[in-house]
Order: structure tokens, then sequence, then C-alpha cells
């Protein structure tokens, strides 16, 4: 399970919500592979759960990624490279899903990668938004 903590902010609240809803889908997928045993109602929900899970990553990395651009983050170049990784990582599960169906361990392997690659993602590449921000926000001084 991920718990949200301070170190995670970035500096914008919009993108610190969206990466707290992430990570409670993720702690749900864990809840989901880890106390059930899956019926015909819960694969359906997890097919449901990752096909959410990779449009809403899609809307909040393009997000993420004009808000880089806008502050002239450094970091925005190696976070579109990650951003394109994963959505690849992303496409091949599911096309892996399609052609051999939701199995547990599949989705164990879905949530072990999902939970390393946002905690990492986080803490390496999106917190180094937050100078960024707080930078803009300064008010400029002007010479009298």
């Amino acid at each position: 399970m991920i718990l949200w903590s301070e170190k995670f902010a970035t500096g914008s609240n919009v993108i610190d919500q969206q990466h707290r809803m992430l990570i409670n889908h993720i702690n749900h997928l864990e809840w989901m592979v880890t106390s059930t045993n899956l019926n015909r109602e819960d694969c359906e929900y997890l097919i449901h759960l990752t096909s959410f899970l990779q449009s809403y990553a899609e809307k909040h990395f393009q997000y993420e990624e004009e808000c880089m651009e806008n502050y002239r983050c450094p970091a925005s170049e190696k976070n579109k490279q990650a951003h394109a990784g994963f959505l690849a990582f992303f496409r091949q599960f599911k096309k892996r899903c399609e052609a051999e169906g939701f199995r547990p361990e599949m989705l164990r392997t879905l949530h072990q990668t999902l939970s390393s690659w946002i905690t990492e993602h986080i803490l390496a590449v999106d917190t180094r938004l937050k100078p960024c921000i707080a930078a803009a926000a300064e008010p400029v001084l002007v010479a009298a």
C-alpha cells in the first residue's frame, strides 16, 4: 500500500490531487488482488479499473507535461520520456490480457509495477517541479 506524504508534493495542488487519485486506485487494485478470489464480476471490474488507470494516466501525463513546460522545469524532457515508457508498458499489458485473459499473477505483477513506478517517478522526477513553481510565485523586485 502506498501512503501519501508531503515528500510526494510537487507544488501543484492539481497534480498532487491527481497523484492521490492514482495512488488510491493502485491501492484498490492491491486490495483486490490480495484479498479476493477473483470471480467474473471482479474480473469485469478489474478490466474497467485498468482501462480507467490507463485513461486517467494519459490525461494526467498531458496536464503534468504542460505544467512542467510552463514552469520551465529542467526535468520536463525526462518526464515525457518516463511517461511514454509507462504508457508503452500499459499498452503491452492490455494486449497480453486480451490474448491470455486476466490472471491473478498478471494482476499482481501489474500492481507491483504500478506501485514501484509511481512512487519512484514522483520522487525522482515530479517533485523537481516544486522549486520551479515556488520560484514563479516569488515576487519580482524592481529596482527603484
